[in-house]
């Protein structure tokens, strides 16, 4: 499966059928691809750092001279259960939202691709997207740390282990 397939398959999934001479659309498809390969599915796309956040401009060849496939959703490629798990997760997360993905992937980008600590990558997405307000700013960047951040076993347990005393807490002052 060629990428141009693969991200055709991805919004055919997403619902999002792509018009290309819409901003919104455009934004949209890159800040979704983009956050779809710091998930972990494979794309060529080089993606760098610009004002509106991660972008590709091979990405955009792509939807430019392919408008009608992608209008339409055209393709026989179909993606693996772990790529539609991911592309649902980010549908539910981001709703198609183009500020919260915008906001979610320049995050992901200074985080995962600059690797920024979590706090400084959060006050230069502030800075770089001072349009948005607080709210949207929090909440795309949570909704991006909850899309990417994927627990070790040492933290799974360690959340197990804090989740239970609150849990057993939670019953001592039911029983009171």
């Amino acid at each position: 499966m060629n990428d141009r397939s693969k991200v055709i398959a991805c919004f055919r999934e997403a619902g999002f059928r792509m018009d290309k001479d819409r901003f919104e659309h455009r934004l949209i498809a890159q800040k979704f691809v983009y956050l779809m390969k710091l998930k972990g599915v494979e794309f060529a796309y080089p993606f760098r750092l610009y004002v509106r956040g991660p972008y590709s401009p091979l990405l955009a060849r792509e939807y430019y001279q392919h408008a009608d496939e992608f209008s339409r959703c055209e393709t026989e490629s179909t993606l693996s259960p772990t790529e539609a798990e991911h592309v649902a997760e980010l549908t539910a997360l981001f709703d198609k939202s183009p500020s919260l993905l915008e906001i979610g992937a320049t995050y992901g980008y200074l985080a995962y691709e600059m690797h920024q600590p979590p706090q400084q990558a959060y006050r230069t997405v502030r800075r770089m997207k001072s349009f948005y307000s607080n709210e949207q700013i929090v909440k795309g960047v949570n909704r991006a740390k909850q899309f990417l951040f994927v627990p070790t076993e040492e933290e799974k347990a360690a959340l197990d282990a804090e989740l239970g005393e609150w849990q057993r807490a939670g019953i001592r002052s039911m029983r009171h």
